[in-house]
């Protein structure tokens, strides 16, 4: 059984006073019982500046990939490079008994040009362990800031949540062109694992050249656009299409049961919440396989564990950067 959050200490603090106030509060959390330090990573959240209570998995994630937690609310302002204009610190523990173990979280609220972001983070980061970012906000709303990214290894973020998906891939565009960018690991994206699997199955049992593949048509339910456009970029990339994702037709059903289904050479591959079941006009033999079931924050904690970059995403973003 997961341990559960059991306690959780707050304190205002400064920029100044931070690693002091943090001490003060490991003090008063094992006055009464042993507490471990528990930190794999430092794990910085980006939310928008006018952020109070984004609804986000945080303790999940922290409970099982422990980190020193940098939660900045930032609001860019150009030109302006002050210090955050408020500070906390906090520890949440986890666990009970001897097992019982703490998590170390500072939240900075900033309202400064972008550039100033790198000397705030550094202050409170550890720097004898790798740096993440979960990206909590929408690429399309909230742009990749460039001198924040430049200091971590991986940015996590959540297609699922983008409102355009064509503005947030343009606007990754930079990220994926650059050699010096960091890791991208895409939550949607680990939705599409097993689609992608059933499609290379049927890739190759189904048909006599996967290559030829020229008619494409994808449904998705509402709200599943860049899932979508995502599966669009891998066949795209996989296949070497010269026209790029504008090959595919795209369109939003009305099928609440279904969350995504492609169409090409007769092959049907349909996914919703628990399988995908293949079938072909063609008389081939009908398959299952089973979706991936996972929550959010296991995918969040599945990436960061991980580190390592993911090709096959970010061809298909690049590709989709070629379209948008």
């Amino acid at each position: 059984m997961e341990a559960a959050i059991t306690d959780r200490r707050t304190k205002p603090s400064s920029p100044e006073a931070i690693n002091d106030d943090l001490a003060a509060l490991w003090l008063e959390v094992g006055r009464d019982n042993p507490v471990a330090r528990a930190m794999m990573a430092n794990l910085i959240v980006l939310q928008g500046g006018d952020a109070t209570d984004v609804d986000i998995p945080l303790d999940a994630v922290v409970r099982r990939h422990p980190s020193r937690v940098v939660v900045l609310r930032h609001a860019s302002v150009r030109g302006e490079t002050r210090p955050p204009s408020s500070t906390s610190v906090a520890i949440a523990t986890f666990g009970a008994g001897h097992a019982r173990y703490g998590v170390e979280e500072v939240v900075l609220q900033s309202a400064c040009a972008d550039r100033s972001l790198p000397s705030i983070v550094r202050r409170v980061t550890r720097g004898d362990v790798p740096a993440s970012i979960w990206w909590t906000e929408d690429f399309s709303r909230v742009p990749p800031i460039a001198p924040l990214f430049r200091m971590v290894r991986q940015v996590v973020y959540d297609s699922r949540g983008w409102r355009d998906v064509d503005a947030a891939i343009r606007a990754l565009r930079p990220v994926l062109d650059s050699r010096d960018a960091p890791q991208l690991a895409d939550v949607n994206w680990r939705r599409l694992t097993s689609m992608r699997y059933a499609i290379v199955h049927a890739a190759r049992t189904m048909l006599t050249r996967a290559e030829t593949i020229r008619s494409v048509e994808v449904r998705h339910r509402p709200g599943e656009n860049a899932l979508a456009s995502l599966l669009v970029g891998w066949l795209a990339a996989r296949l070497r299409w010269p026209e790029g994702p504008r090959l595919a037709r795209m369109q939003e059903a009305d099928d609440r049961d279904e969350v995504l289904a492609v169409t090409f050479d007769g092959v049907t591959a349909a996914m919703n919440a628990s399988r995908i079941a293949v079938s072909s006009q063609s008389g081939g033999a009908p398959f299952q396989i089973a979706a991936r079931q996972e929550s959010d924050a296991d995918g969040v904690v599945a990436e960061l564990n991980t580190l390592a970059g993911d090709r096959c995403l970010h061809d298909a973003l690049t590709a989709l950067a070629g379209a948008a």
